[in-house]
């Protein structure tokens, strides 16, 4: 464990031992994004083990996390060996019920979810789906590697609508459903990725709070408590209305005043 603050960046360029990889544009952001948590008590899964230096980081970073999962479909990753007793390793695919169990047998809730598993389109969807409601609230998803959705050999493609790009695109607007809720319903606006039902209840529930696009980053984070009002009422300062007068009274939050 690290006790001088070392940036997530210092950690993993100046590891040795078990390799970690990482785009270089991944160490600054992290760094940004997880900054507020650095302190905390935080559970960790990293979907996608390789060869198990990333954890290693992340006890570095987080030291005082809690616990740090990795999981990993190659058996060879059951035999890597960790002096950090917080490191747990399952040696599963993450979207079959024996690896969700494993999982959730060592912690149910999550402060933290990277998933930088198969890239494979499909995969990271159902990653999406299954893991995110593991998130405590206010918990972050990241998905990394995600320059591989564009790659019809990974299952995705620019123009492939049924992908996992796809359908992160079309899960912007629903941080914005409370605008065009009377239009249609959160399930009929999916039905393409969810023809014979299952929509995650997760995302009718309002659970999803912003989503930010990088250059093979995805970060979405789960909101606070789950709603669909997440605009809030209209906050007006000041004593002076010189050059458009108020009368109070604003219609529907759009900041349209009612004269």
């Amino acid at each position: 464990m690290v006790t001088d603050k070392q940036t997530i960046e210092q950690i993993h360029k100046g590891k040795e031992g078990k390799v970690s990889d990482k785009w270089a544009s991944y160490l600054p952001f992290y760094d940004s994004l997880f900054k507020p948590l650095q302190d905390a008590p935080i559970s960790l899964l990293e979907i996608g083990v390789q060869n198990g230096g990333s954890l290693e980081v992340w006890s570095s970073y987080f030291a005082r996390g809690e616990v740090f999962i990795g999981c990993d479909i190659d058996p060879k990753c059951g035999q890597l060996q960790y002096e950090d007793p917080r490191i747990k390793v399952i040696v599963s695919d993450a979207n079959k019920m024996e690896g969700l169990q494993a999982i959730k047998a060592i912690k149910s809730q999550l402060d933290i979810v990277i998933d930088d598993g198969s890239h494979r389109s499909m995969d990271v969807l159902s990653s999406f789906i299954n893991y995110f409601p593991f998130l405590k609230p206010g918990g972050i998803y990241v998905i990394e590697d995600t320059h591989t959705l564009y790659q019809m050999v990974f299952g995705g493609g620019l123009l492939n609508d049924l992908g996992a790009y796809a359908f992160f695109k079309k899960l912007i607007d629903v941080i914005g459903y409370e605008f065009w809720a009377g239009q249609t319903s959160l399930e009929t606006y999916f039905q393409t990725y969810f023809p014979s039902g299952g929509f995650p209840a997760f995302i009718n529930e309002g659970w999803v709070d912003s989503i930010e696009f990088r250059n093979s980053i995805i970060t979405i984070r789960k909101s606070i408590s789950p709603n669909h009002n997440k605009l809030g009422d209209r906050v007006l300062a000041g004593n002076f209305a010189e050059v458009q007068q108020w009368t109070g009274k604003l219609a529907n939050n759009r900041g349209v005043p009612i004269q």
